[in-house]
């Protein structure tokens, strides 16, 4: 099954280009807290559940949770270095900033709980299911459609104690680099840091990053290029999360990864252009896949990925 739910308030809805299912009926919580509900379908065995939250006023610290016949919750975002989440229940598994499947599950809700003082404004919630893994990936008719090339960021060229850990965060600061000239890669790179994980690749910090430089975000999972290419006709990079087995994605800095990020700005040619920051140095960042390849590596499982919308 493909689930996608979006949500937004007025201004935002005025300006993300994907479609939206309108606002959320906020509920004050105590003094200091808002919280907001999603209805979820029955979800079966296998299923990646992709929660997603972005605000640009009053961004307070959130929590999403999910409630069917028993109750999970993902990490905080931010999260305190001493938190320590539960693993799992009898339905599914918590993975930092989504959830599998364990078994078919009956409809429930999503959560989110919000702590601040004011109802949220300029808010984009989101909510995407899909197997967690696909045999074949979605065709893709002969596509050409690009954005003019973002800046160009090797994490290599950072420190060595975090130069192999920080694609999710340098991705990030190439793919908002086009529309706002003030990107500060070093905070991006900051602000994506996890104290709980000791890790700089949670895909809501990612989102939550570039809200500083006005975007509004999401992180979802889908199974094909449709909204992708939506955004990228918007003159907007995105971000793709790939997974390939050595060998597979030729062209790659790297050999074979469980998970890389790679900021992505158009097809042409049945090429995918990438900005991929596991290059050397920023002269060979720019790298060119092939689409069928490189959908296996981002469609076939999981396929998460960054959508983002400069709205200041």
């Amino acid at each position: 099954m493909i689930h996608k739910q979006r949500f937004a308030d007025t201004n935002i809805k005025e300006r993300f280009p994907l479609k939206l299912d309108g606002d959320i009926n906020w509920t004050k919580s105590g003094s200091s807290a808002w919280v907001g509900f999603i209805k979820t379908p029955k979800i079966p065995a296998d299923h990646i559940i992709v929660p997603s939250y972005s605000a640009l006023k009053n961004l307070g610290e959130y929590q999403f949770s999910l409630r069917a016949n028993s109750c999970h919750k993902l990490y905080p975002i931010p999260s305190p270095k001493d938190y320590r989440p539960q693993k799992e229940t009898n339905e599914v598994s918590g993975h930092i900033d989504c959830w599998h499947t364990k078994s078919d599950m009956d409809a429930g809700e999503v959560r989110i709980k919000i702590n601040q003082k004011t109802k949220p404004q300029d808010y984009l919630l989101t909510l995407s299911i899909r197997e967690l893994t696909k045999q074949t990936t979605a065709e893709i008719s002969t596509t050409n459609v690009k954005t003019n090339p973002p800046q160009r960021f090797s994490q290599k060229s950072k420190n060595k104690n975090i130069r192999d850990r920080i694609c999710s965060p340098t991705a990030t600061a190439m793919a908002l680099s086009l529309s706002n000239s003030s990107i500060d890669w070093d905070e991006i790179i900051d602000k994506c840091f996890d104290p709980a994980t000791n890790a700089f690749g949670s895909w809501p910090l990612a989102i939550k990053s570039a809200a500083k430089y006005g975007f509004i975000g999401s992180v979802e999972t889908t199974e094909n290029w449709d909204d992708a290419l939506k955004i990228l006709a918007t003159g907007q990079p995105l971000v793709c999360s790939i997974r390939f087995k050595e060998g597979a994605l030729k062209g790659s800095p790297l050999k074979q990864t469980h998970g890389h990020l790679v900021c992505v700005y158009g097809l042409e040619n049945n090429k995918v252009l990438t900005l991929d920051p596991a290059a050397a140095d920023s002269e060979n960042v720019e790298r060119q896949y092939d689409l069928k390849e490189f959908s296996r590596a981002w469609l076939g499982e999981r396929g998460a990925i960054y959508y983002f919308c400069y709205v200041k």
